[in-house]
């Protein structure tokens, strides 16, 4: 259900609009950032551009180019870090406008200060659209609504993460087997 409407009654377009994915290795066109972003919205202006920048953590990266948003990043984004694709790819469904954003996986490539960027992007969109996360990595949705636990692809408990970690010695133990300095 999508707003109360069963989801095989919308038709492709209405899906389309209504959902973003950000996954692991998200694709990054062999043109300008400006250009990447106008794929998701062909006529979003600078400023709309340079707000869905600004909310996915890359406003001082890009500023930093010599030309900006209009800087070329090579084939499958060659020329931007893990992290910097990741948060390109936020922008882009950021500026889509979507309803629904979906990441999976999104963080696992990352090391830790990305991570660190990338999960702050997602932060600020709570009360925006609502947020699914797909992650291995707890620390990656410490700080969500609702955490579903799954093993072997069954929802074995849910709640917060703090619920999790409290009640479920599985959910606690792969937390601490995570965070081992």
């Amino acid at each position: 259900m999508i707003d109360n409407v069963n989801i095989n009654d919308l038709d492709k377009e209405t899906l389309r609009k209504t959902i973003s994915l950000v996954n692991q290795f998200p694709y990054i066109f062999d043109m300008t950032i400006k250009e990447n972003l106008l794929l998701a919205k062909g006529d979003a202006t600078d400023e709309q551009i340079m707000d869905s920048i600004r909310k996915a953590s890359l406003e001082e990266f890009v500023l930093g180019l010599p030309k900006g948003i209009e800087t070329k990043v090579g084939e499958s984004g060659i020329k931007l870090s893990g992290g910097q694709k990741q948060r390109l790819a936020i922008a882009r469904a950021l500026l889509r406008n979507s309803n629904i954003i979906i990441f999976d996986e999104s963080t696992s490539s990352l090391d830790n200060f990305a991570q660190e960027e990338v999960k702050r992007s997602i932060d600020g969109l709570k009360g925006k659209s609502t947020i699914v996360i797909v992650a291995h990595r707890l620390s990656t949705i410490k700080n969500v609504d609702k955490i579903f636990f799954l093993d072997k692809g069954e929802i074995v408990d849910e709640g917060t993460f703090e619920d999790l970690f409290e009640r479920n010695e599985d959910f606690k133990a792969m937390f601490l087997a995570e965070n081992i300095d």
